[in-house]
This record gives structure tokens, sequence and C-alpha cells, in this order.
């Protein structure tokens, strides 16, 4: 078993990037670490850990997960719409 901790961000600042999510990378029998799958999301390193002992897993590797996705959020009204749509499809619905 390998554990990958979180390092500098790749842009050269020092500073560790916040892990939320881990993940379990489980490799082919071999010495040439081929991924055979992996399995996420768990809370904690420790829970992934677990999870790979539980299920007899050999070699494999905790590694914290990093999602980069642009950081925007959705106008106000956005539930709003989204709340007066499934009203309306309940009223029909109870209507027949």
């Amino acid at each position: 078993m390998t554990a990958t901790t979180t390092g500098p961000a790749d842009d050269g600042n020092a500073e560790e990037r916040p892990s939320v999510l881990y993940g379990v990378v489980r490799f082919e029998p071999g010495g040439e670490r081929r991924v055979r799958d992996t399995t996420i999301t768990f809370d904690s390193a420790a829970s992934a850990e677990v999870f790979a002992v539980e299920s007899g897993w050999h070699d494999y590797q905790v590694t914290p997960l990093f999602f980069f996705v642009d950081r925007a959020t959705a106008p106000a009204a956005g539930r709003l719409l989204l709340g007066a749509a499934l009203a309306r499809s309940v009223r029909r619905a109870g209507g027949r």
C-alpha cells in the first residue's frame, strides 16, 4: 500500500491544497503497477484504507481527490424556477 499526501499546488505555491475526498487505486498483479480500477469517494484516507483491506486488495494506493472546476454560481432565481416547475408538475399530475 502506498499513501499519497497532499502536496504543493501545481502553480509552485508552497501551500498545501485541502483534500475533501479520497479514493483508492488498485493495481494489477505484477511489477508494472498498471491500474486495474479506481474506487471513489471516501470522506477520509482511513475509510478508503478500510475499504481496500476489507475488499482483500493487496496492491493499492490511497490518494486525495481534487476536482478542478470553475467557481461558478447559479443565478439566485435558479432554484426558485426549478421549485415552481416542480410544483406545476405535481399539480398537473394530481388533477388527472
